[in-house]
C-alpha cells in the first residue's frame, strides 16, 4: 500500500538525520522528514487522515492515515511556549482532507525566544509493519508539493485458531495493561515518586522534574518495552515514548494518586471577551459536563414514571404531608426495591447543588475535596428534613418584619428574610466557589506552611460559608421574590394572556434556576379552595416541555450541519420522557434561536390552554407521561371548568400546538450562521453609535453616514457575491456529511471493536485462551475500509469543486475595497476604521470560518467602547441640562 505526502507549507524539506534534535535524527519516534517552514500557516500534507490527538500547547498533532501513525512537531522545545502563538480549531476525532488548515504559527515568536522552527514529520515504527520511503523531495517548495511516497506492507496475521501461542493472545487482549506495567517500572527506575516534583508530557516525551539525578537508572528505562530514548535536559528527565505518551502519564498519575495541577502541563491562557461572554461561557463550562448525569437520573426518573402509572410501583414522596394515593418513604412496609429506585431518580436531582459544586471547582481549578465539602454544607441532608413545600429543601427565616397582604402570596413574602438550602440556587453556589478559591489562594500567599493544612480551610469555611447563607443565599432569594411576584401579576392578564407569558418564561426560569417561584405560585393556587387541587399555572412546565420537543425537532429538519443533526436527534429520546436540560443547555442557550421558539411556542400553547379552561391536576410524572394527568379530577375536591376527558384531550392539543408552533419557529429562526450583509449592517450601526456618542455628529450628518453606509453594503455584498457564497457552502456542507458519515462508521468499528477486546479480557481471565484466540480473527475482519474509501472519495470530489483559493481571494478583495471607501466618508474616525480593520476581514470570510475553514481574527471590540463613550455622553447631557436649568 501507498500513501503520498505532500509539504504542509512554504519551506524547505531536510532529511530526518539532519534535525537538530537528537530525538528525530536517530528516529526514536520512526523515520519520515523535516519542514522548515517560510510562514505559519501549515495545512493537510496528505490526501485525508482522523485527526488522534492534539497536544494541549497546540506544537504537536497525531494523525491516522489508513493504518499509519504519524506525528507532526513544529519546532524544538516548542512545549515551553504553552500554546503561545499557536492557532488551531482542530478536534480530536475529526476527518482532515488536503488544504485543510491544521494550524497557525507566529514564526517571528519563535525567534524572539530563540526557538527552531524546525517541524519533523515522522510515522512510528511498527512490528507488524514494512516501510519505505520513495523519492524524498528535498530543497525549497510550496505547500501542497508532493513531497514522498511511502510504500508499506502489513503483515498478515493468522486466522487459524490454534496458531497463535496462549502468550500471543493473552498479549493481544492485555495490551492496555502495557501502561500500567510501564508506570510502576518507570516509577521505580526514577528513583520512586519521592526524587521528583512533577510530571507531565508533552506530545511524544514523558518529562520528571527530578531531584536527584543519581537516583535514575537511565539504563534500564532505556531498556524498557514501549521507551524509544532518553533526554537529559538539565534537572528534566525526558522519556521519548511516542504518541502514546499520555496514556503513560496517566498510569503514572494513578500509580502515585498525585493530583492533576501537578501533573498535567500549564494550561492556555483564556482569550480576553466581554463580561456577558465570560458569564456565558462560565455557566455552559459548569452545567454542561453535568449533563449526563442529569440525562441518566432522568431516565430513571421516566422508567419509575412507567412503574407508577402501571400500578407496578406505589407513589413515593419523601414529604411528611402525604396525600392521597402515595407511600411515605419510611413507611415499614414499603419494599427496598421501591425505596432504591425511588432514591436513583431523585437523590441527584434534590442534592444537585453538591454536583454543580463540584463541576464548579474544576473549571475554577479549585483542586482537592473542598468544593465538595462546600456543596455537602449548603445542601445538608442533614437540615433538609421532609424537603419543604416545594420538595427542593427548607426555607428557614431569619427576621420577619411583619405580615402583609398585597394579594400576592409570593409578594407577601418579602417582609422576611430567609435562609434556604442551595439545591437549586445555581449562581449562589457558583459564586460560594468561586470565592472559596479566591480566598484560598490569597491565604496560601502569606499563610504560614506550618499552620497551613489546619487553618487554610477553616479560614474558607468560616468565611464562605455564611457569605453563601446570609449574604448570596438572601440576596438570590430576594430576586427570587420579586420574579415570582412579577410572574404572578403576569399570570392574572385576561383573554390567556397571563398564563401564555407565564408559560413562555418557564423554560428560561429552569436554565437560571429561577424555576422555584414559579412552582410556588401554581402551588398555592392549586391549594386555594377556590381551585381545590388544580391550576392553569401548572400547564406551564407540560406546555414547555413539548416546546422544547419542538425546538429540537426543527433543528434536525431545517440544519445541514451533519455533525449538529447527529448531536440533536441524540437528545430527543430524553426531551420525550421529559429531561430537557440537556436541549437547553446543549442547544437551545447557545445558539439562541430554538430558545426563542421554545418562549413563542410556550406563550401560545399556554393561552390558548387557558382560553379553554385546562387546568393541571393530579401529578403523573414527566414527559409523555405528564399528559396522564389531565384527565383525572382536581385532586382537592374542586370542581374543574372542563371534565376530566375534555380536559386531557385539550391539553394534549395545548401540548402540540406548543410543539407545532415550536417546530415551525424553530424552522424559521434557525440559521446555520448570521449572513454577510447581517454582519456588515451590526458592524456599521456601531459605527454610527460611535460617531454619535464619541464624535458628537448631529443627526443629519449621522442620517448621511447611515446612507453611504447602506450604500457600501450594497455595492460589496452583491447577489453575485451571496450566490458564490451559497453556491460553495452547500458544497462544504455535503463534504461534510461525507466526513460525518466516516466519521458514524469509524464510531461504531471502534465500539465494535472494543466489545470484542472486553470479552477476549474475561475469556484469558478464565484460561480460556483458544476460545480468545478465535476472537482475534473476528477483530481483524471487523473492516468499513471500503465504504470509508467510498466515501472519502465523494467528499474529495466534493472539496474538489471548491476553489478556496478563489473564495479567499475574493474576500480579501472585498474587505480591502470597503475599507478603503469606508476611509474616504465623511465624519467616520479614521483610527476607529483601522481598529475594525479586521472585523470587516471576518465579516467577508465568516462562511469558511463557521464551517472551520479559516481561523477568524481578534475583533475589535467597538461595541464595550460604543457603551462606554454613551455612558459619557448621556451623564455629560443630563449636566448640561442642570446648568442651563
Amino acid at each position: 500500500m501507498r500513501v503520498k505526502l505532500y509539504s504542509p507549507v512554504d519551506g524547505e524539506i531536510i532529511n530526518i538525520e539532519n534535525c537538530k534534535d537528537s530525538m528525530f535524527a536517530d528516529r526514536m519516534l520512526g523515520d519520515g522528514f523535516v519542514v522548515i517552514p517560510e510562514n505559519g500557516n501549515f495545512k493537510a500534507f496528505f490526501d485525508k487522515a482522523k485527526l488522534t490527538m492534539i497536544f494541549d500547547t497546540k506544537h504537536a498533532y497525531g494523525f491516522k492515515i489508513n493504518d499509519l501513525e504519524f506525528l507532526l512537531h513544529c519546532g524544538m522545545d516548542t512545549v515551553s511556549l504553552n500554546g503561545k502563538g499557536f492557532k488551531t480549531k482542530l478536534e480530536v476525532g475529526q476527518t482532515i482532507l488536503k488544504g485543510d488548515d491544521l494550524f497557525e504559527i507566529d514564526l517571528n515568536l519563535l525567534k524572539e525566544y530563540k526557538i527552531s522552527s524546525e517541524t519533523p514529520i515522522v510515522f512510528e515504527f511498527n512490528s507488524l509493519k514494512e516501510y519505505k520511503i520513495l523519492n524524498l523531495k528535498t530543497g525549497k517548495v510550496k505547500a501542497g508539493d508532493q513531497v514522498c511516497t511511502i510504500e508499506y506492507k502489513l503483515h498478515e496475521l493468522k486466522d487459524e485458531v490454534n496458531i497463535q501461542s496462549d502468550d500471543d493472545v493473552i498479549k493481544f487482549f492485555n495490551s492496555e495493561n502495557r501502561y500500567q506495567k510501564l508506570a510502576k517500572e518507570l516509577n521505580i527506575l526514577v528513583g520512586s515518586r519521592r526524587n521528583y516534583n512533577e510530571v507531565y508530557n508533552c506530545m511524544t516525551r514523558l518529562r520528571f522534574s527530578i531531584k536527584d539525578k543519581e537516583k535514575v537508572n537511565v539504563d534500564k528505562i532505556k531498556s524498557l518495552n514501549l521507551v524509544k530514548g532518553v533526554v537529559w535536559n538539565g534537572n528534566e528527565l525526558q522519556i521519548v515514548i511516542g504518541q502514546e505518551v499520555y496514556k503513560v502519564k496517566d498510569e503514572v498519575v494513578n500509580e502515585n494518586n498525585i493530583s492533576n495541577a501537578i501533573a498535567s502541563n500549564a494550561g492556555m491562557a483564556r482569550a480576553k471577551m466581554s463580561p456577558s461572554k465570560k458569564l456565558f461561557q462560565m455557566f455552559a463550562g459548569i452545567m454542561t459536563p453535568m449533563i449526563p448525569v442529569i440525562l441518566g437520573t432522568g431516565m430513571v426518573q421516566a422508567l419509575m414514571a412507567i412503574l407508577i402509572q402501571t400500578g407496578v410501583m406505589p407513589d413515593i414522596t419523601y414529604s411528611s404531608k402525604v396525600a392521597e394515593g402515595q407511600v411515605w418513604l419510611f413507611d415499614p412496609n414499603l419494599s427496598i426495591i421501591w425505596i432504591v429506585i425511588f432514591l436513583t431518580a431523585k437523590t441527584t436531582q434534590i442534592f444537585m447543588g453538591i454536583l454543580i459544586c463540584v463541576s464548579a471547582g474544576k473549571y475554577f481549578k479549585y483542586e482537592g475535596l473542598m468544593p465538595i465539602a462546600i456543596g455537602l454544607i449548603l445542601c445538608s441532608p442533614l437540615a433538609f428534613f421532609d424537603g419543604g413545600d416545594l420538595q427542593i429543601g427548607r426555607d428557614f427565616v431569619l427576621f420577619n418584619f411583619g405580615t402583609i397582604h398585597t394579594g400576592n402570596p409570593i409578594l407577601d413574602t418579602i417582609t422576611m428574610v430567609k435562609v434556604n438550602m442551595m439545591g437549586t440556587k445555581i449562581f449562589v453556589i457558583i459564586a460560594a466557589v468561586y470565592t472559596a478559591k479566591k480566598l484560598d489562594l490569597w491565604i496560601k500567599s502569606w499563610i504560614n506552611p506550618i499552620v497551613d493544612v489546619m487553618f487554610r480551610p477553616t479560614i474558607v469555611f468560616v468565611i464562605v460559608i455564611p457569605l453563601a447563607f446570609f449574604g448570596y443565599g438572601i440576596a438570590w432569594s430576594y430576586i427570587e421574590v420579586l420574579f415570582g411576584a412579577a410572574m404572578f401579576y403576569v399570570g392574572k392578564i385576561p383573554f390567556g394572556l397571563g398564563i401564555g407569558l407565564y408559560s413562555a418564561s418557564y423554560q428560561p426560569a429552569v436554565v437560571l434556576g429561577l424555576h422555584g417561584p414559579l412552582l410556588m405560585i401554581s402551588m398555592l393556587d392549586s391549594f386555594s379552595p377556590a381551585n381545590g387541587g388544580q391550576t392553569a399555572f401548572g400547564m406551564a412546565p407540560g406546555i414547555g416541555l413539548w416546546a422544547t420537543i419542538g425546538s429540537l425537532i426543527g433543528v434536525i429538519i431545517i440544519t445541514k450541519n451533519a455533525k449538529l443533526k447527529k448531536q440533536c436527534v441524540s437528545m430527543l429520546p430524553g426531551g420525550i420522557l421529559g429531561i430537557t436540560e440537556p436541549i437547553m443547555y446543549g442547544l437551545a442557550v447557545p445558539k439562541k434561536s430554538p430558545l426563542y421558539s421554545i418562549v413563542i411556542a410556550s406563550f401560545i400553547g399556554g393561552a390558548v390552554t387557558a382560553v379553554f379552561g385546562v387546568t393541571a391536576r393530579g401529578s403523573s410524572g414527566i414527559g409523555v407521561f405528564g399528559i396522564i394527568g389531565g384527565f383525572t379530577n382536581p385532586t382537592m375536591g374542586g370542581i374543574g371548568k372542563l371534565d376530566p376527558v375534555t380536559n386531557g384531550i385539550l391539553s394534549i392539543v395545548g401540548s402540540f400546538i406548543a410543539l407545532g408552533c415550536a417546530i415551525l419557529f424553530s424552522m424559521i429562526l434557525f440559521k446555520e450562521r448570521v449572513s454577510e450583509k447581517k454582519l456588515l449592517n451590526k458592524l456599521f450601526d456601531s459605527i454610527l453609535f460611535y460617531s454619535k456618542y464619541s464624535l458628537f455628529v448631529d443627526e443629519k450628518e449621522l442620517m448621511q453616514m447611515k446612507k453611504e453606509l447602506k450604500q457600501l453594503n450594497k455595492d460589496f455584498v452583491t447577489k453575485d457575491f451571496e450566490k458564490e457564497i451559497t453556491k460553495n457552502e452547500k458544497l462544504i456542507q455535503k463534504a461534510l456529511k461525507y466526513t460525518q458519515k466516516i466519521n458514524n462508521i469509524e464510531e461504531k468499528e471502534t465500539i465494535s471493536k472494543e466489545k470484542i477486546m472486553r470479552l477476549g479480557k474475561r475469556l484469558i481471565e478464565k484460561n480460556k485462551t483458544i476460545e480468545a484466540s478465535k476472537l482475534i480473527a473476528k477483530y481483524n475482519q471487523i473492516d468499513n475500509s471500503e465504504k470509508i474509501n467510498e466515501l472519502n472519495n465523494l467528499a474529495i470530489e466534493t472539496r474538489n469543486k471548491i476553489n478556496f483559493a478563489e473564495l479567499k481571494n475574493i474576500s480579501s478583495e472585498l474587505s480591502k475595497n470597503i475599507f478603503d471607501r469606508m476611509g474616504q466618508i465623511k465624519n467616520i474616525d479614521k483610527d476607529l476604521i483601522l481598529n475594525l480593520k479586521p472585523n470587516i476581514w471576518n465579516v467577508f470570510n465568516s462562511m469558511l470560518i463557521n464551517y472551520g475553514q479559516l481561523e477568524n481574527h481578534v475583533d475589535f471590540k467597538i461595541d464595550d467602547l460604543v457603551n462606554e463613550k454613551k455612558e459619557i455622553y448621556i451623564k455629560n447631557k443630563s449636566n448640561k441640562k442642570l446648568i442651563q436649568a
